[in-house]
């Protein structure tokens, strides 16, 4: 029993000095070795030992040949008294050829103490009752034609303030190109936008492997000094989600309606399909196909708007690396093909990127850099009859994220009744710093801005 004993001592130091392991990660990654381990001790220090065998039955299929996956399964089968459980893991151990005799000697002096304590009859018999009426209540249910609800109902209610040191982007130089001859740009730079958004969802349980989640929101936003930013936006998406052994499989479809005040009205609808590949237990190959089109309401005033409808397609390739389950690097590349009525409006898009993940007890830290090179089709006579727009785009973003409960429950100095921290639990918090700096060809396309973006989200289920 040394053996078991210390691979668990192991587990738990290594484990409890992560954040804690949610179920909606479990989900969204099941076949990661490292995150279900993590989350099979918390879930253990708990006491959730349902939860424990659960996780470790699941991992075993996986990773058959993973040694300490079956001790650590055996050692939770005896805290439990599964004493049928327990001898179908000895006798598996004693024929696998994966495991040394040593610990195959250790494992019989197991059975042994079993047999002498004389617990297997009283053992079997408790299950035997607990079994019983787990079928009595499942025979009572469906009597009574009451079946698990397989939905899950929620609201959301969002509070976003953006600060923005030139929300117009203007040129550094203050000039712009206008049939192609340099004149001065004005404009609005320093502002704020605020939003305040509502959204209602739902997710459908299918299986215990895919679900499928829909959204249907409404947001306003409202600008302190322009009005340029300023709309209201209805939205709905809905995704089908897949979890396979070494495959996550997610589908989106969105659709969104934006009546911006000042300006034409636009619809945007776009379809996304993303795979994350299980590589090894620590990484993830990332892939992924979208398409989409968004087209302008051409009005009066709005006379040339349509001009500016564009159809997309692309795709995404990247990696991601697990140093630990709460820290990562992922490095993605994004094509994207635009093409549009106008032709100084179609373009080939080019994007790198690379994101450093780290989550804490409080919340979790994005670092974000990327590299965007967009290269357009024609020249725009109206701006400059020889010059074809070209623009090099920096992008620095550092994020900041998680709920108040994660704060409350860090310090030790005002207590969190419980009542109170499951209303903070799902009161969310997000905060982002970003830079962006453009070189373009056109000189209305050089410009320089920063933005601070601090948002609170509350999220109710009925």
């Amino acid at each position: 029993m040394k053996k078991i004993f210390t691979i668990l001592i192991i587990l738990s130091a290594f484990m409890r000095a992560e954040a804690e392991i949610t179920y909606l990660q479990i989900l969204k990654d099941p076949t990661d070795l490292k995150l279900n381990l993590q989350y099979a001790k918390e879930q253990e220090l708990k006491k959730e030992y349902k939860s424990v065998i659960g996780t470790l039955e699941r991992l075993t299929s996986l990773y058959p040949k993973n040694v300490d996956l079956k001790l650590y399964l055996l050692s939770m089968s005896i805290k439990t008294d599964s004493t049928e459980k327990t001898l179908n893991l000895i006798q598996e151990i004693q024929s696998s050829d994966q495991i040394s005799d040593e610990v195959k000697k250790q494992v019989a002096q197991v059975f042994d103490d079993m047999n002498k304590k004389k617990i297997d009859q009283d053992t079997i018999a408790k299950k035997k009752e607990r079994e019983q009426a787990k079928l009595a209540a499942a025979n009572k249910t469906q009597a009574t034609n009451e079946p698990a609800n397989p939905w899950t109902w929620y609201t959301e209610v969002g509070y976003t303030n953006m600060l923005n040191s030139n929300i117009g982007n203007i040129s550094e130089s203050k000039t712009q190109f206008s049939g192609g001859n340099p004149v001065a740009m004005s404009g609005t730079e320093g502002d704020n936008v605020t939003t305040l958004k509502n959204l209602w969802g739902a997710i459908y349980q299918i299986d215990s492997s895919s679900n499928l989640s829909m959204t249907a929101s409404h947001s306003t936003s409202e600008q302190n000094r322009a009005t340029s930013d300023e709309n209201d936006t209805q939205s709905f998406v809905v995704t089908y989600s897949k979890f396979l052994p070494k495959n996550s499989i997610t589908s989106t479809y969105s659709g969104s309606e934006t009546k911006t005040r000042n300006a034409a009205n636009s619809i945007t609808h776009s379809l996304s399909i993303d795979n994350r590949y299980a590589l090894t237990d620590n990484q993830k190959i990332l892939t992924g196909l979208n398409t989409g089109f968004t087209k302008g309401n051409q009005n009066s005033s709005n006379a040339s708007k349509r001009a500016s409808n564009t159809s997309k397609i692309g795709f995404v390739l990247g990696h991601e690396y697990f140093f630990t389950p709460q820290h990562n690097i992922k490095i993605k590349y994004a094509f994207t093909d635009t093409k549009a009525i106008a032709d100084y409006n179609a373009l080939q898009d080019h994007t790198l990127s690379a994101t450093y993940s780290k989550n804490f007890k409080i919340g979790n830290l994005g670092l974000t850099y990327s590299l965007s090179d967009k290269n357009y089709q024609k020249a725009d006579t109206f701006v400059h009859s020889s010059i074809v727009r070209k623009d090099n785009t920096k992008n620095k973003t550092i994020s900041f994220n998680g709920n108040l409960n994660q704060l409350f429950s860090a310090q030790n100095i005002i207590p969190i009744r419980e009542h109170i921290g499951k209303f903070l639990n799902t009161l969310n918090y997000s905060t982002s710093w970003s830079e962006t700096q453009s070189e373009g060809s056109l000189l209305q396309h050089n410009y320089k801005k920063e933005s601070f973006t601090f948002s609170l989200t509350k999220r109710m289920y009925f």
